[in-house]
């Protein structure tokens, strides 16, 4: 048995919910917080540290 749905995606009525407007709720963050950087290298350091280096010949 098959199925089928078809979806109206035109939009007849403008509010303020459907404006092409940025949301005054969002907050836009150019750059990482230094914290967040430190926290991403300490990561790092303890998962570059789970790999075994190899024996010197």
């Amino acid at each position: 048995m098959t199925s089928h749905i078809t979806h109206n995606y035109a939009h007849t009525t403008s509010s303020p919910e459907t404006s092409d407007k940025p949301s005054t709720r969002v907050t836009v963050i150019d750059t990482p917080g230094t914290d967040l950087l430190a926290r991403a290298h300490t990561g790092w350091q303890r998962f570059l540290d789970t790999f075994e280096e190899p024996p010197h010949e």
